[in-house]
């Protein structure tokens, strides 16, 4: 994978993670959609911090 291909899903998913966080922040939702959206969250963090890390070993 080229680092170019790299930068684009790095911003991709900074773009889905800032959002899920407004919106699981602006608007009211059952808990257990809560819970599926912050699951979600952290998995996108967890992957950044991969992707981070590729980033640097290249």
């Amino acid at each position: 994978m080229s680092i170019d291909e790299l930068n684009k899903i790095i911003a991709v998913k900074k773009m889905d993670l800032e959002e899920c966080e407004l919106e699981l922040n602006s608007r009211y939702y059952p808990s257990i959609v809560r819970i599926a959206m912050m699951n979600y969250i952290v998995n996108l963090q967890e992957q950044l911090e991969e992707y981070d890390n590729d980033l640097i070993n290249l």
